[in-house]
């Protein structure tokens, strides 16, 4: 009988032993593997933002003859150093006086761009957008305003130049290869403008 009992205290202590040394381990041995998981993760985290990059047109002016508001964010993703894609929005407000008569005219759409990075400065851009703009047409001997969808392709290249940190200013001349009587832009296209990451 005793020697049963001395047996199973031996058996009650080495499990309590086991389970003492199994929370240990877990506890322990365990956690710098869960940190350094953890930290990778903030890591891989923080690269993936480093790779985007905000951009685009913002510009207003308004006088007493004329207003001009132009609203197209760009948001780019590096898909390596050398490959930029960005796409975003673009609204366009315009308004004059002519001959005595106010002019008003608007845009919306959205636009896509990529680029291709080469001798660090210098760059080859594509990019596609499709446009809702606003027209005058003559109809039964009246100017009337109406709505077409216009959509253009730009092929070109520019060259870039840093203005410190992540923060680059850019120029660029673009071609558009789909140019019709109601492309809202000049071709070619001169763009002037800043990009900057986080």
């Amino acid at each position: 009988m005793s020697f049963n009992k001395n047996v199973f205290i031996i058996f009650i202590i080495i499990c309590y032993a086991q389970l003492f040394f199994s929370q240990n381990d877990s506890t322990y041995f365990q956690l710098p593997n869960a940190q350094k998981k953890e930290k990778q993760n903030r890591l891989e985290n923080k690269e993936w933002l480093n790779k985007i990059s905000i951009g685009g047109n913002f510009a207003f002016f308004a006088s007493t003859n004329a207003s001009f508001v132009d609203i197209s964010p760009l948001i780019g993703y590096r898909l390596t150093d050398m490959i930029l894609v960005g796409a975003g929005p673009v609204y366009t407000y315009y308004s004059s006086n002519q001959y005595g008569t106010r002019f008003s005219f608007n845009m919306y759409g959205f636009r896509t761009m990529g680029r291709v990075y080469f001798l660090q400065s210098l760059f080859f851009q594509t990019g596609w957008d499709i446009l809702n703009r606003s027209i005058y047409v003559v109809r039964f001997n009246t100017l009337q305003r109406d709505r077409v969808w216009v959509q253009n392709i730009w092929l070109g290249g520019g060259v870039r130049y840093s203005v410190g940190g992540n923060t680059y200013m850019f120029t660029s001349v673009l071609f558009n290869l789909n140019e019709n009587e109601y492309s809202p832009y000049p071709n070619p296209y001169v763009q002037i403008g800043i990009i900057t990451g986080f």
